[in-house]
C-alpha cells in the first residue's frame, strides 16, 4: 500500500492552510507543480501575522516609562497637598491657635511600586510572557496610586504664647484688664451723653427756695476733697455741726435732678469752664472742683494755682481733657486789687471802662460764670481812677456805688456782646449771694 505524504502545512494554522490549499488548487488547475516561491510567500505571510499580533498586545499595555509618568502626577499632587497642610499648620501655630489637622498619606508600597515602574524599558523585542508580566505590574502600580486609601493622622499643636512664659501671660492679662476698663469707661461715657435732664423748658430755675434736705445732702464731704483751701474748711476750723451742707435749691415749678459728676465731666470733655470774679465766685469754683474730682482717680487730676500772670487757678481732669478754672477779677474791670495774693488794700480804686487786660484771658472759654458783688460793700462811694493804671495815674473821683456798679456792668456787657459767640460760649452772671460770714 502506498503511503501518503504528509503536507508541510499540517501544523499550520487554519487560515494559512486555506491559503496554501487555494494556491495548490490553482496550481493544479493550471497543471503546474507547487513551486518553492509559493512556499516562501506563505511563510512570509505567517511570520507577518505572528509579529503583528505580538506588537499589538504589547502596545495595548501602557507600562512604558511615559505611561508610568502619566500616572505619577496623582502621587505628586498628594505630596503637594500634604506639604500645604503642614504649611497651614505652621501658620496657625505662629498665631497661637490650637488646631487638629488631618493629613492624607499614601501607603509606602504605592510610592515604591510607582517609582519602580517608572524605570524605562530596555530597547529591543520582548516576548508575550514578559510583556504581560510588566503590564500587570504597571497596572498594579497605577491602581495603587489611583485608589490610595486615606490615612488620618491627628496633629495637635500647643498654644503658642510668644515665648515670654509668665511675663507674657501677665502682660496679656494686663492688656485684657485695660481693654475691659476702657470699654467700661466708654460705656459710662455713652450713657452719660444719653442722659437727659428732665426739667421742663417752661420751668424758671431762678424762682424757688432753699430747702433743708438730710436725705440727699451733702453732695460731697469736706474731708474727701483735697483741693479746698484752709479758710473754707469749716469743719476743720472747728465748726461742730454740718447742717449748712444740707441745703439745696428747689425751683418753684419743677424738680432738679441730683447732681451727677460723671455727666458734668462728660459734657465738659475737651472744654473749659471758668469762674470769673471775687472770692465768692472762688468759693463756687472750689465747690465745683470738689464735686467733679470725687469720680476721678488719683493721678488723673491736677490743680495748678496762680497761672496766667498769677490770676488763674486751673483744675485739670486728664482723661476728659477738661478744665475747671477760676480767674481773679473782683470788680471785673481793672482795679488796684487785681493781685490775687496781695489784694487787701484800704482804698479800693477801679478803672471802670478798662476790661481788656482781664478779658483777653476769657476768650475761647466754653462756659463763663461771672460775678462781682462783695467787694462793693465796704464803702458807700466808689473811687474811680482818672486816667489809667498803666500810665501811673493816682488821681480818682468818688462816685455813688450804684452808679459805679452800673457803669462797670455796661463795660462788661459791651465786651460780651462784641467778643463772645453765643454758638460757642455760654455766659452766666451770678447776682447777689451770701457773704463769707453769714
Amino acid at each position: 500500500m502506498q503511503q501518503r505524504r504528509k503536507s508541510v502545512f499540517a501544523s499550520a494554522p487554519f487560515a494559512m492552510k486555506q491559503a496554501a490549499l487555494g494556491a495548490g488548487v490553482a496550481a493544479r488547475k493550471n497543471g503546474a507543480p507547487l513551486s518553492l516561491a509559493a512556499v516562501v510567500f506563505a511563510l512570509f505571510v505567517f511570520a507577518t501575522f505572528l509579529y503583528n499580533e505580538d506588537i499589538k498586545s504589547i502596545t495595548d499595555f501602557q507600562f512604558s516609562a511615559g505611561a508610568i509618568r502619566a500616572k505619577a502626577p496623582d502621587l505628586h499632587l498628594l505630596q503637594e497637598a500634604e506639604a500645604a497642610a503642614h504649611a497651614a499648620v505652621n501658620t496657625l501655630a505662629k498665631r497661637g491657635e490650637e488646631v487638629i489637622v488631618r493629613v492624607l498619606q499614601a501607603p509606602p508600597s504605592a510610592a515604591s511600586d510607582a517609582s519602580a515602574g517608572a524605570l524605562p524599558l530596555q530597547s529591543g523585542s520582548a516576548n508575550a510572557t514578559g510583556a504581560t508580566a510588566a503590564a500587570a505590574k504597571a497596572n498594579a502600580a497605577s491602581a495603587a496610586v489611583d485608589v490610595v486609601q486615606e490615612k488620618e493622622r491627628d496633629v495637635t499643636l500647643p498654644t503658642v504664647t510668644g515665648g515670654g512664659g509668665a511675663d507674657e501671660a501677665r502682660r496679656r492679662a494686663d492688656e485684657e484688664a485695660a481693654e475691659k476698663a476702657s470699654a467700661a469707661e466708654a460705656a459710662a461715657a455713652t450713657a452719660a451723653l444719653r442722659a437727659v435732664v428732665s426739667v421742663p423748658e417752661t420751668c424758671d430755675l431762678y424762682r424757688g427756695n432753699w430747702v433743708y434736705d438730710e436725705v440727699n445732702a451733702p453732695v460731697y464731704k469736706e474731708g474727701e476733697c483735697e483741693f479746698l483751701t484752709e479758710q473754707v474748711t469749716c469743719m476743720r476750723n472747728g465748726r461742730r455741726d454740718d447742717s449748712y451742707q444740707k441745703w439745696r435749691w428747689q425751683p418753684t415749678d419743677c424738680d432738679l435732678p441730683r447732681f451727677d459728676a460723671r455727666l458734668l465731666l462728660e459734657r465738659l470733655r475737651n472744654k473749659r469752664l471758668m469762674f470769673v470774679g471775687d472770692s465768692l465766685n472762688r468759693n463756687q469754683w472750689e465747690s465745683m472742683v470738689c464735686l467733679v474730682q470725687s469720680v476721678i482717680p488719683k493721678g488723673k487730676k491736677t490743680l495748678t494755682k496762680f497761672v496766667n500772670g498769677g490770676s488763674s487757678n486751673v483744675f485739670y481732669a486728664h482723661e476728659y481733657n477738661a478744665t475747671v478754672e477760676f480767674y481773679w477779677a473782683p470788680f471785673l474791670v481793672e482795679s488796684n486789687s487785681d493781685n490775687p495774693k496781695v489784694h487787701s488794700v484800704p482804698d479800693r480804686v477801679i478803672q471802670w471802662h478798662a476790661i481788656a487786660k482781664h478779658a483777653r484771658n476769657w476768650v475761647g472759654v466754653d462756659y463763663l460764670v461771672f460775678n462781682t458783688y462783695i467787694w462793693w460793700l465796704n464803702t458807700l462811694d466808689m473811687k474811680v481812677l482818672k486816667g489809667s493804671f498803666d500810665q501811673g495815674s493816682t488821681e480818682y473821683v468818688e462816685v455813688d456805688r450804684p452808679v459805679a456798679y452800673k457803669e462797670v456792668l455796661k463795660t462788661w456787657a459791651k465786651w460780651v456782646d462784641r467778643n463772645i459767640d453765643p454758638n460757642k460760649t455760654t455766659v452766666f452772671f451770678m447776682g447777689m449771694s451770701p457773704n463769707h460770714i453769714t
